[in-house]
């Protein structure tokens, strides 16, 4: 049997597949390549707010990925999922 998570969703969900299977046990995440991130979270969760460099190089960050097309009509950044395995 195996545990399914699936981080592509809000709130991620868990599922359990399998559950007849009791020869193996694992866990599933399946997980998109890409997410949406606000800056204004970004700035929230780096606790920069008041930080006037960190904001202005972090406008800088968003004007980049927006002459790339990384930004949606929210004004949310597209960013890399990096799984690291442990």
């Amino acid at each position: 049997m195996y545990l399914q998570i699936n981080t592509g969703q809000v709130p991620p969900t868990v599922e359990l597949r399998d559950q007849d299977d009791f020869t193996s046990l694992s866990v599933v995440v399946v997980t998109p390549s890409r997410v949406w991130l606000d800056p204004a979270g970004l700035t929230e969760l780096a606790g920069r707010g008041g930080d006037e460099i960190w904001r202005t190089q972090l406008a800088g960050m968003v004007d980049y990925a927006e002459s790339k097309g990384w930004l949606d009509e929210a004004g949310r950044v597209s960013a890399h999922v990096r799984v690291e395995n442990h």
